[in-house]
């Protein structure tokens, strides 16, 4: 109450801890990624690269895709776009080097804001919260490029092919409740 009064929110031990084991993973993460930065020959094989860069989308998805504040009223519009396209781009690049990252999974308590799903049903929704946002309406044909670029590379990589019609299916379903939701935003900016 006296941290209240005195205009300090009023932090409980459990977001504490939270907020702490999170700074704590990002600065593990971030020495790893500088030490492959600088000595990339640690990688020895594909498997390796591959969990390089999952623990990279997921270090890029954390700090950047989740840091866009979509309902800050006072975010600069044209920062939160040039941010989601350098993620848009980051991941193309990223998923290009190794499609097999889109697959990956962990044991569920490697990281703390992941689960053991595959990365993409981990990372797909951080993307989709973008589209059809009011803020982000310019942004609807690159993050549909995005996803057009997943479901190629995903075709070019055989050993993914059995991911095609989960992912499809996936983004149908979204993108139908994206559709709803966009009326309803247009509907909404009609009548403001």
């Amino acid at each position: 109450m006296a941290a209240e009064q005195h205009g300090r929110p009023n932090i409980s031990a459990s977001a504490k801890s939270t907020r702490s084991e999170e700074n704590a993973e990002l600065k593990r993460l971030f020495a790893v990624i500088e030490k492959v930065k600088n000595k990339p020959d640690l990688l020895k094989d594909a498997e390796q690269r591959t969990e390089h860069n999952h623990m990279l989308i997921y270090v890029y998805a954390r700090v950047v895709l989740e840091g866009i504040k979509l309902d800050d009223p006072f975010a600069d519009r044209n920062h939160l776009r040039n941010e989601a396209l350098k993620a848009i781009n980051f991941l193309k690049v990223t998923i290009e080097e190794t499609p097999n990252v889109l697959s990956h999974t962990t044991d569920g308590k490697q990281f703390v804001f992941r689960g053991e799903e595959p990365l993409w049903i981990w990372v797909f929704p951080k993307i989709l919260r973008l589209l059809g946002h009011s803020r982000c309406l310019d942004l609807a044909e690159p993050i549909e490029g995005f996803f057009q670029f997943v479901i190629l590379a995903v075709i070019r990589t055989g050993s993914m092919w059995k991911l095609l019609s989960s992912i499809i299916l996936y983004l149908r379903e979204t993108s139908s409740a994206g559709c709803k939701t966009r009326r309803r935003v247009r509907l909404e900016e009609t009548f403001q």
